[in-house]
């Protein structure tokens, strides 16, 4: 018998960026959208420039509460500055971005026929994500997924991240379950496996894993299961419950 077996699991908590959505092919191509955008605005004259310019300020920009994939305003003010770009603003470029984002998101029936799985087996969900609020809400929104989630904790939300003990504290105390109770299903083995100092099982979600797109520091954990994506057959999978 499996470890999962063995316990009684009451709750699932899933990461967001790069577990249940593609978080690096989603900004890679919305940022070449925007650098067209752009180009055929006459704002800019070389597209790469842009493209490369805006993800090395991405990807060096480390900070509490921000979204590299939702994009912040600062990405774009440094950007435009280096480039010298002032025909279009920091804030006007953000929100073209982000509606450039939003129109590649889909409600993903995989992700919801998983959850329903869950949901019919009398199982709690929690969504755990080192995000910005606004990022979090429009993902809900244009996914439809709100409603499968028990409980959402949201590092902006609470003021703490992964792998801060106090945020997955936070999920059990919400869900009113143990730590034995839960699973975390996520991609980053620093943020999401921090989870097993707290005796929660953890499920390493690699179908969408970019380990170039990890800002947090600490232990990298070894995962107790390894799942590709987060499917209906992947949960009966792991449950042995098909």
């Amino acid at each position: 018998m499996s470890e999962a077996e063995k316990r009684r699991i009451a709750g699932c908590a899933f990461d967001l960026g790069n577990t249940l959505i593609n978080d690096t092919r989603l900004t890679t191509e919305s940022v070449k959208d925007m650098s067209r955008w752009l180009f055929n605005q006459s704002l800019i004259s070389a597209q790469d420039d842009f493209i490369k310019t805006y993800m090395k300020v991405n990807s060096e920009t480390v900070k509490p509460f921000i979204s590299h994939t939702f994009g912040e305003i600062e990405f774009f003010q440094k950007t435009l500055q280096q480039l010298s770009i002032n025909k279009v603003s920091a804030n006007e470029a953000l929100l073209k971005y982000r509606e450039i984002l939003m129109e590649k998101i889909h409600p993903d029936q995989n992700v919801l026929e998983a959850f329903e799985f869950l949901k019919q087996k009398g199982i709690r969900i929690a969504l755990l994500s080192n995000e910005s609020v606004p990022r979090v809400e429009a993902y809900l929104d244009k996914t439809g997924l709100r409603h499968c989630f028990d409980t959402i904790v949201v590092s902006a939300g609470i003021g703490i991240e992964k792998p801060d003990l106090r945020f997955f504290q936070e999920a059990l105390n919400r869900l009113a379950i143990n730590s034995e109770e839960m699973v975390m299903f996520g991609d980053n083995a620093i943020a999401d496996g921090a989870c097993k100092n707290l005796g929660i099982f953890f499920v390493l979600v690699t179908g969408y894993r970019n380990q170039s797109w990890v800002w947090e520091q600490g232990e990298s954990f070894q995962p107790d299961y390894v799942m590709e994506k987060v499917t209906r057959k992947d949960m009966e999978m792991f449950l042995k419950l098909e």
